[in-house]
């Protein structure tokens, strides 16, 4: 399939801050496509605040509290020819702080989400450290083979201490 016909959105949910350019996202996006393991044909993410995203985690993974990213995958995930179409739920909140403390802008944190959702949808894990391992490193391979470049391997700035007296 060619990713150009790929559909892909990026739609503004509860507590989605306005001045995220969606359709910048989802044309950024739409170009990392090529370099996904597998055929994407649809990606819809849906950008939340943390209110929305607890519940959607309480209600999804009966997980209470927020997470950066849910994935939907709307295929057979077993099937490696069958083309991707994932939903997913995105935590804007959780993009601004983990891009605050790593040093980028918040689009480049929900890229990130977006390619890590879209990367379970094709399969990977990450409920074991070397599934998790894997995963983050196919999310560095299809950020730099786009030219955006590793984006969850960059560690969290370190915040200056209080001085002891």
């Amino acid at each position: 399939m060619n990713q150009a016909l790929a559909s892909v959105h990026f739609h503004a949910g509860a507590g989605c801050p306005s001045e995220l350019d969606r359709s910048r996202l989802a044309r950024d996006f739409a170009a990392l496509l090529a370099h996904f393991p597998r055929t994407v044909a649809r990606v819809d993410a849906q950008l939340v605040g943390d209110e929305a995203m607890d519940a959607a985690h309480r209600r999804y993974s009966n997980i209470a509290g927020t997470t950066d990213v849910l994935s939907f995958p709307a295929h057979n995930q077993l099937d490696p020819s069958a083309s991707v179409e994932v939903d997913l739920i995105i935590c804007t909140e959780v993009a601004a702080r983990e891009a605050a403390a790593r040093g980028h802008t918040i689009e480049r944190e929900i890229l990130l989400y977006a390619v890590h959702g879209t990367l379970h949808a094709c399969g990977y894990r990450d409920d074991t450290e070397p599934a998790a391992a894997a995963i983050h490193a196919e999310e560095d391979r299809v950020l730099t083979a786009a030219g955006i470049g590793s984006v969850y391997a960059v560690p969290p700035r370190e915040t200056p201490r209080e001085p002891l007296s």
